[in-house]
């Protein structure tokens, strides 16, 4: 009887612990604060590139067609092992190097704490000219 029931509170307390984890996972994944329908192009020099989980990131200093602003932009990216899986590695982006970045910008335009724009990637031009993600200029993801 002491068995049936330490078995029945274990599998309770699982399913509770599956049930929060993938709460947890959906509610931090969302990209609900990017313009999922609009890609700006920005011509500059990468400033830093954070290879790291949850997300990666990378910052440019660039010019940015049309009305998006010029300056400092933070683009964040998906996980490192996700980024792996699409040509991605940690020796991509180097500080210094030039290029084409395609973002979806915030839905909101805010100047981050740092002074830069926020943006999700969508895709790269790297300095050897080659391409990661989308670079046609499209929205979403490859």
């Amino acid at each position: 009887m002491k068995t049936m029931r330490r078995v029945a509170f274990s599998a309770a307390g699982t399913a509770a612990l599956g049930m929060l984890a993938g709460t947890l996972a959906l509610a931090h994944h969302s990209t609900s604060a990017f313009d999922n329908d609009t890609v700006v192009k920005v011509e500059g020099t990468v400033t830093q590139f954070r290879w790291i989980n949850p997300h990666a990131s990378f910052k440019v200093d660039g010019v940015a067609e049309g009305d998006a602003p010029d300056g400092l932009w933070t683009v964040e990216m998906t996980a490192a092992n996700v980024l792996l899986n699409q040509g991605w590695r940690r020796t991509s982006l180097r500080i210094g190097d030039e290029v084409t970045i395609y973002v979806n910008p915030l839905r909101n335009a805010i100047t981050l704490n740092d002074g830069s724009q926020g943006g999700l990637y969508v895709g790269v031009e790297l300095a050897d000219g080659t391409t990661l993600g989308r670079t046609d200029g499209q929205g979403g993801e490859d």
